[in-house]
């Protein structure tokens, strides 16, 4: 994804798909339409019996990072637009309260792995994902939160601008996927302009947040909807998304294959990295194909999910808000890749917190990896296949 994180997000989330991926990771089989449509009135989950679910193994951080992000959700269903929020048919705002205070009084009893296993069937109705293919095949793909050097002003080798939010930008509704609106001078309004628009047009001069050394580290910043920036003098930064043309998000990396500069099998955040450090004069030609752009504000306490509260490693998710229930918690059964490049089993307890640009199906999930470069090279490799549980007290 986060989002990248915001509304992304985010976010956020492979530059192939979302916020990073590797093709060479996933199945030899046909290829599926991991971004297939549901159809109107159509549910995005079916109620299975609980004893599908995996088993879960704990550790003592697992469980503290989990009880907060729900307290994080838990937070946000307290606030007053909590209330009028869309949740999927069949599900409510209580109903996501309830399953999150559930799950926190279970954590807090500490029973062990059998236990919270044997009450978790108990406690909760199962509702899967019906995924790409209406049985349950969800795409997992990572996102995370980049630190990058950057500059307040443009000196020395940061001349790459993150840009603040424009006065004449008038956003979308939440989750449409309607282009943005620019207010011109007579009151009137037109679509707001695309990336290679608004880059070539000067429109952004005067309006600079932040400068980054590297025009691709800006661009990752984007894509991820979020960032930390270290200064010179060691402080670090939040910059967090402010609002977006909402153009439809085009990966950049397919026409780079198309053109043959990477191949497919060797796609990754890390080898798009490596070609653009090799030809920097390639990186505004291959950007400027992404007409979706953000604008960014400064933050604190962050990165934040589309809720509007922090989002937590290794728990958080961003899926569609327009299908799958906001603040709830769920089970993630997929396979990832650890920090020495290994693929395993995984199985764990996630919290859905975030939503993404290029996560918009019911076979889509972004799962949000940290900070920093370690969490970069998980993301950029997170690419596999799996299913989705969402957990729904009695």
């Amino acid at each position: 994804m986060t989002v990248r994180l915001f509304a992304l997000a985010l976010l956020i989330p492979c530059l192939l798909i979302s916020g990073g991926c590797r093709w060479g990771r996933a199945k030899k089989a046909a290829p599926k339409d991991y971004a297939h449509q549901l159809q109107p009135g159509e549910s995005g989950f079916v109620e299975v019996d609980p004893s599908q679910l995996p088993d879960l193994r704990l550790a003592p951080a697992d469980r503290a990072a989990l009880d907060a992000a729900l307290a994080n959700s838990l937070a946000y269903l307290a606030k007053p637009g909590a209330a009028s929020a869309a949740y999927p048919t069949g599900i409510t705002k209580d109903d996501v309260l309830r399953s999150c205070t559930t799950l926190r009084w279970l954590l807090a009893a500490n029973p062990d792995d059998a236990g919270l296993n044997r009450s978790i069937r108990e406690k909760f109705r199962v509702l899967m994902s019906v995924g790409c293919d209406n049985e349950g095949t969800v795409l997992f793909t990572g996102y995370y939160t980049p630190i990058f050097d950057g500059s307040l002003t443009q000196s020395g080798n940061f001349h790459f601008p993150l840009i603040k939010r424009p006065a004449d930008l008038v956003s979308a509704p939440s989750l449409s996927d309607d282009v943005a609106l620019q207010r011109q001078a007579d009151g009137s309004m037109k679509p707001y302009p695309t990336r290679a628009d608004i880059e070539h047009s000067g429109a952004n001069k005067g309006h600079e947040l932040i400068w980054l050394a590297d025009p691709f580290e800006a661009y990752i910043v984007q894509v991820q909807g979020s960032g930390k920036i270290r200064l010179s003098t060691g402080e670090i930064i939040d910059v967090g998304f402010d609002g977006t043309n909402n153009h439809r998000y085009r990966p950049i990396a397919e026409d780079m294959i198309a053109d043959g500069k990477i191949t497919k099998a060797e796609l990754s955040l890390a080898t798009l990295r490596a070609y653009f450090k090799a030809h920097p004069d390639d990186v505004a030609r291959y950007t400027a194909r992404n007409p979706r752009y953000i604008f960014f504000t400064r933050t604190k306490g962050g990165p934040y999910g589309s809720l509007g509260q922090p989002v937590t490693k290794d728990v958080t998710v961003a899926t569609d808000k327009s299908i799958f229930p906001r603040a709830a918690p769920l089970i993630v059964s997929t396979t990832t890749i650890t920090g020495d490049g290994s693929a395993v089993e995984y199985n764990a307890l996630r919290v859905d917190q975030d939503t993404g640009g290029a996560i918009r199906a019911p076979g889509r999930c972004d799962l949000y990896m940290g900070e920093g470069l370690p969490a970069e090279r998980r993301a950029g490799f997170q690419y596999a296949e799996g299913k989705m549980y969402y957990l729904i007290a009695r």
